[in-house]
């Protein structure tokens, strides 16, 4: 992964879904046919190294916390941490951050009386513009052996905040919580 992308990853990974706003519930998609029971062990791919310079402090905040929180989350489901090389499953985390401007054209149309008594339709111009950054978190699960993507969690936010460590951990948290899928149903033959 090119240190650009690893960069836009964990800036991302930050700029991700935190802070106040509205939240969307957790999405999860997952390879049908998988086996999850098969998988003990985990690895986490590494997170960035360097930051922007709009937010130079945001590995020193935010990749300890991230890791801490998958590593947490995954050991109190049973699995192990183990060397990427050796691990059953690969967990990538990442994100975005994209800039959003809302506008709202309240352009209706009133009747008002004059002050000469008389009725005119008067037409509110009343329009608000709002921004605001669209944040999503997006933790993927990858079998390291077959080297395919078996599931994936996100979440989608609205905000403009600072991201806070313990936002991140909360949504990492939030979304393992789906994982891994249960298994498919076994039906009775009658």
């Amino acid at each position: 992964m090119a240190i650009s992308q690893k960069l836009s990853s964990l800036l991302c990974l930050g700029g991700v879904l935190l802070g106040a706003g509205c939240a969307s519930p957790v999405k999860t998609d997952y390879k049908t046919g998988t086996d999850f029971s098969r998988y003990k062990t985990f690895a986490l791919m590494p997170l960035p190294q360097r930051a922007s310079a709009e937010d130079p402090g945001l590995v020193l905040r935010l990749a300890q916390p991230a890791r801490d929180a998958v590593v947490s989350q995954l050991t109190a489901k049973g699995f192990s941490e183990a060397p990427t090389n050796t691990a059953d499953l690969v967990v990538n985390l990442r994100g975005q951050s994209l800039p959003r401007v809302e506008v709202n054209d309240y352009g209706f149309t009133y009747p008002a009386m004059t002050r000469y008594g008389t009725y005119t339709v008067v037409r509110n111009p009343h329009t608000t513009v709002s921004t605001y950054n669209e944040r999503t978190l997006i933790i993927e699960m990858l079998d390291n052996h077959s080297k395919e993507l078996v599931w994936v969690g996100w979440t989608k936010k609205e905000s403009s905040k600072q991201v806070t460590p313990e936002v991140l951990q909360k949504a990492i948290q939030e979304i393992l919580a789906e994982f891994p899928p249960p298994p498919p149903a076994v039906q009775k033959s009658s």
